[in-house]
């Protein structure tokens, strides 16, 4: 070979193995990520195993958050299912999207995930509850059938009755879920959206509909299952008591509680009927019997999740694939002897909010400084997506966090809450702005809490004249985000 055909033949081999690599690395680069969102039904930040609580098991959660990060001070934008909802697949607050109370619909002209992933070549499909307004858009009773910009995933058999109950539709719900991811044919990439209903069926423990109904799904609530393998955990044979968990250090109700919050404790048939029943049926007994059945249903969700996963890795999905996992609001879980949601307090405000991709460098995160809110899903699911839009959030991408630290957060997470569509002058906002949270009510009255101090908000201090400053700086935040987000009943209020 002469030399040059020699120097011909060094510069071809030089080119392939330089260039070739870096187009098959840019055409890898190019290929979208598959997106899978699963949210549960009232589940609180500490309802999992992998947030240190000895009383149930969550392996599915558990693995999620241990190939991601998962945030402890995690917040909806409102206890309550449809305006939280509403905030998950718009980025925004519920003020915004014109869901404040359950039963409504967001605003039009608000694009919603579906909308923003299928504009960017993405498949979108959603699979179970809805909540806007529809809870399940193919059952017989809702007037609408389908859902804008997402194909939604039939699961639902009309000929049955689920009466609203999780451990109904949940199961039927993973079934078809697994069944799609199955046959999907990948030539999109999928943004999947999987809405458990679970652990939500304990609002029905404290329903008198299910203590007396004839119907036999919602007996099985009330008394869990005497008919059932899940006899026991309702605690009431004595054979059992012993071995339910025991109540909070908070069960007791504060002192000098707001009258807003007391007076749902007492008269809010409409709505809040749970803690009313509750708080005026309940014996000790039956608490711990709240909170163990509480524990039982995330349980029976948790188990729907982890066949979800194992279909993920059994498809081909699981090494280019986001999961993020949350729920829409909380529960009571005895503590405050307050039963499902409709407060501030950390454990009907608090969700899971657990990030989870590929790609990230430390696996197994725990967040516990910085306060997140589900407006940060959306921005979040984007960033990861690379996919720019006009819209604007107030929420940031939660993947920055997962440098431990490194980067700027914003100095505060503010939540709603409107409680009775009937009287929509009763309104509340809570902020969370470092080891403190404040609330103020359409009744005028404060709430402080030192949370770092007083995890489980045993002491208002409000009215510690040492701490007037932190009062004050509370109020600033809040109307600053008032003026930012053009909130009329923060800018009312204060």
């Amino acid at each position: 070979m002469n030399v040059k055909k020699q120097c011909l033949f060094w510069i071809i081999l030089l080119t392939v193995l330089t260039v070739c690599p870096a187009q098959n690395n840019s055409s890898s680069k190019n290929k979208k990520p598959n997106i899978v969102v699963i949210l549960t039904d009232q589940q609180h930040v500490k309802m999992m195993s992998a947030a240190g609580n000895p009383f149930l098991k969550t392996p599915a959660m558990d693995e999620i958050a241990a190939n991601g990060i998962r945030f402890e001070q995690a917040y909806c934008t409102s206890p309550v299912c449809g305006p939280a909802r509403s905030s998950i697949v718009t980025g925004k607050m519920p003020h915004q999207t014109g869901v404040e109370w359950n039963g409504q619909a967001i605003k039009k002209g608000i694009p919603n995930s579906g909308r923003i992933f299928r504009e960017n070549g993405y498949e979108t499909v959603w699979a179970g509850k809805w909540h806007l307004p529809e809870a399940y858009p193919q059952s017989n009773s809702d007037k609408h059938k389908s859902i804008q910009d997402y194909t939604v995933l039939p699961f639902w058999d009309t000929s049955k009755k689920h009466y609203g109950l999780g451990s109904k539709t949940d199961p039927p719900l993973t079934k078809a879920v697994v069944s799609y991811l199955k046959k999907y044919n990948k030539e999109k990439p999928l943004f999947l959206t999987i809405s458990y209903h679970n652990p939500h069926d304990i609002c029905m423990y404290a329903r008198k509909d299910g203590w007396t109904s004839k119907n036999d799904s919602l007996l099985e609530i009330r008394y869990f299952g005497y008919k059932t393998k899940l006899a026991p955990i309702i605690g009431q044979d004595p054979h059992y008591i012993d071995s339910l968990p025991p109540l909070p250090h908070n069960h007791a109700v504060e002192k000098d509680e707001p009258d807003f919050i007391t007076e749902k404790r007492k008269n809010h048939k409409e709505y809040g009927v749970e803690t009313m029943f509750a708080n005026q049926e309940f014996d000790s007994i039956e608490w711990q019997g709240y909170l163990n059945a509480y524990h039982k249903l995330t349980e029976m969700v948790d188990v729907e999740i982890g066949k979800v996963l194992q279909s993920l890795k059994d498809n081909g999905y699981w090494e280019n694939t986001m999961i993020v996992f949350a729920s829409d609001h909380g529960d009571g879980a005895s503590a405050h002897k307050w039963a499902a949601k409709l407060s501030f307090y950390e454990e009907s405000a608090t969700v899971p909010i657990i990030v989870s991709w590929p790609e990230i460098k430390q696996k197994g995160i725990v967040d516990r400084q910085h306060s997140v809110s589900q407006i940060d899903i959306l921005p979040t699911l984007l960033d990861y997506a690379d996919i720019e839009t006009s819209e604007k959030f107030y929420g940031s991408s939660l993947l920055k966090l997962a440098e431990c630290g490194k980067s700027k957060w914003r100095d505060y997470t503010v939540v709603e809450l409107a409680d009775f569509v009937k009287d929509k002058s009763r309104k509340g906002r809570m902020i969370r702005m470092g080891p403190y949270k404040y609330s103020i009510y359409s009744t005028g009255e404060e709430q402080l809490f030192h949370i770092g101090n007083d995890p489980g908000e045993t002491q208002n201090l409000v009215n510690e004249v040492l701490l007037a400053s932190v009062v004050e700086n509370c109020k600033e935040s809040l109307l600053e985000w008032g003026n930012k987000t053009n909130d009329s009943f923060i800018l009312s209020i204060l």
